[in-house]
């Protein structure tokens, strides 16, 4: 007999009681010590080591650490950030924001920082297995309300694995009255189409008999968050290719370089925009919606809040242009001087590139940042 609490207990993030210890293993690690350096370049290690040991609580953590983290990586790696929506929630309600997919710790740690500055509870996040490398990304993963959710598997195991999220998720919003973040998708956007997969509606309603008041439990709230200067535009799209040739296979340490240049490489103008809750359009449409639709109905709603509020760029416009051949937001979004910056900006992170066809490489990175245009135009 499987004992579904058990098993709760070993994916939910660290509790109160539980931070001593890992504060203490996190503490003893030179990784951290030099993320200290990194983020508190005013204070010596130990003036940051010895404020982080008056940590009692997840809130604490997150106050002192991960909060003024968030603050300094988008400080010294934004030219902007800003923020819209907020009024669209309540500080006492939970919620599960289902994002857009940027970026593996920016996204759901820029959330975060907003809810905290704001007056609003942080939330859990979804934290996937193939992440958990080691004992302090696991730790300081779950200092930061991370809780696993597993990857991969055989057909039995993704549907098991279904069922397990599915509850875990519905438990901590509807008992616990804790809020998630969980991305849109599996795995990052890689060509900036930020569409919303039709299995995750379908993996959150698995088993229930009535699909419209399954997906109400979950007060769904779609986030928009964009960069306009993706760090790892140009690794994505190698991906992209070598997966289409068949021949990608991940480097060793792969994904924690992915992390490391989300965090440090230069992002340009940030945006996080809080959608409405998806409960008001599923009250809006009762009489249209039914077991049959209400999955796709409610993902094309989710994509329309999330292509209208991401904020375009003239970096934006101006790849849709090049990639279009045209000059149809040339003088109004953005001018020759921003066309020529673009342009630079792609040939330099093409020449950074030797092993894919460099015009495939030049045409899928024109198109990642020409695809949030396409979607806000729905010409696709």
């Amino acid at each position: 007999m499987i004992n579904l609490e058990e098993i709760y207990d070993e994916m939910r993030p660290y509790r109160d009681h539980e931070v001593k210890a890992a504060l203490g293993r996190i503490l003893q690690q030179q990784e951290f010590k030099a993320v200290l350096q990194y983020i508190f370049p005013q204070r010596t290690i130990e003036e940051s080591l010895t404020a982080l040991k008056k940590t009692k609580t997840i809130f604490d953590f997150q106050k002192i650490f991960s909060d003024p983290a968030v603050d300094f990586i988008l400080k010294n790696t934004a030219s902007e950030f800003s923020f819209s929506g907020i009024e669209n929630i309540n500080k006492d309600t939970s919620y599960l924001f289902i994002s857009n997919h940027r970026d593996i710790v920016m996204d759901s740690a820029i959330l975060q920082n907003v809810l905290l500055q704001n007056g609003h509870r942080t939330t859990q996040i979804t934290f996937g297995s193939n992440l958990m490398s080691s004992d302090f990304i696991v730790d300081i993963g779950k200092m930061n309300k991370m809780f696993t959710f597993y990857r991969g598997g055989s057909r039995v195991d993704i549907y098991k694995n279904s069922l397990l999220h599915s509850a875990y998720i519905k438990k901590v919003i509807t008992q616990e009255n804790e809020s998630i973040w969980i991305a849109q998708k599996d795995g990052r956007s890689k060509d900036g189409n930020d569409k919303t997969q039709l299995s995750l509606l379908k993996m959150l309603t698995i088993k229930a008999e009535d699909y419209v008041k399954a997906i109400k439990h979950f007060n769904i709230v779609p986030i928009s968050i964009s960069y306009e200067i993706d760090p790892c535009d140009v690794w994505k799209v190698r991906e992209t290719i070598m997966s289409s040739k068949g021949r990608y296979v991940k480097a060793e340490n792969e994904d924690f370089k992915s992390v490391l240049d989300g965090i440090k490489g230069f992002k340009g103008k940030v945006h996080l925009s809080f959608g409405k809750p998806i409960n008001e359009f599923i009250e809006a449409n009762a009489a249209l919606l039914n077991n049959e639709n209400v999955h796709q109905l409610v993902c094309n709603e989710m994509d329309r809040q999330i292509f209208a509020n991401y904020q375009l760029t003239k970096f934006n416009y101006a790849s849709f242009d090049i990639l279009n051949l045209s000059q149809k937001f040339l003088g109004d979004k953005y001018c020759e001087d921003d066309l020529t910056t673009v342009s630079n900006y792609i040939d330099k992170r093409v020449s950074e590139i030797s092993d894919v066809d460099q015009q495939e490489l030049k045409d899928g990175l024109v198109k990642l940042y020409a695809m949030p245009v396409f979607n806000a135009l729905g010409v696709l």
